[in-house]
């Protein structure tokens, strides 16, 4: 059910990359942020889901600190520059 869900939501976050693309025009740094930032997320979602099914809820937390806070932190600053770029038009 994980990997189904993941699958899922890989497919929902392809879309809505497309769809932001299409609104704001991503230039390459912008795409790299956010794919980055992607990236992780769902990766510190699967890791925290298959640590707590296997009992391992420290491990859970700190991958939930050690990917999800860079995820965070990648995703704000691909929203200032987006925002950046949309207020230099």
């Amino acid at each position: 059910m994980l990997f189904f869900g993941l699958g899922v939501l890989s497919t929902l976050l392809v879309l809505g990359l497309i769809q932001l693309n299409v609104k704001h025009r991503f230039k390459w740094h912008a795409w790299l942020l956010t794919v980055t930032a992607s990236f992780l997320t769902i990766f510190t979602i699967a890791w925290s889901v298959s640590s707590v099914l296997e009992g391992e809820t420290q491990a859970a937390n700190m991958g939930l600190v050690t990917f999800g806070l860079p995820a965070l932190i990648l995703f704000g600053v691909t929203r200032k520059v987006l925002h950046a770029k949309s207020n230099n038009k």
